[in-house]
C-alpha cells in the first residue's frame, strides 16, 4: 500500500480550500438561510400583533 503524507498544517490549508471551493456553495447556503429567516418571520409577526 502505499504511503500517504500526514498533512502540515496550517501550511497544507490551502489544499482543502482547493477542493471546497467557497465560491459553489456559499451563495445557495445564504439564499437557504435567507428564505428559512422569511419563513420564520412570516409566521412570528402576525403573532406579534395581538400584543402590541
Amino acid at each position: 500500500m502505499a504511503e500517504v503524507t500526514k498533512p502540515r498544517n496550517p501550511e497544507d490549508d490551502w489544499k482543502f480550500w482547493m477542493v471546497v471551493n467557497p465560491s459553489t456553495w456559499i451563495m445557495p447556503s445564504l439564499f437557504a438561510v435567507l428564505i428559512i429567516v422569511l419563513m420564520v418571520h412570516s409566521y412570528v409577526v402576525p403573532l406579534m400583533k395581538p400584543f402590541g
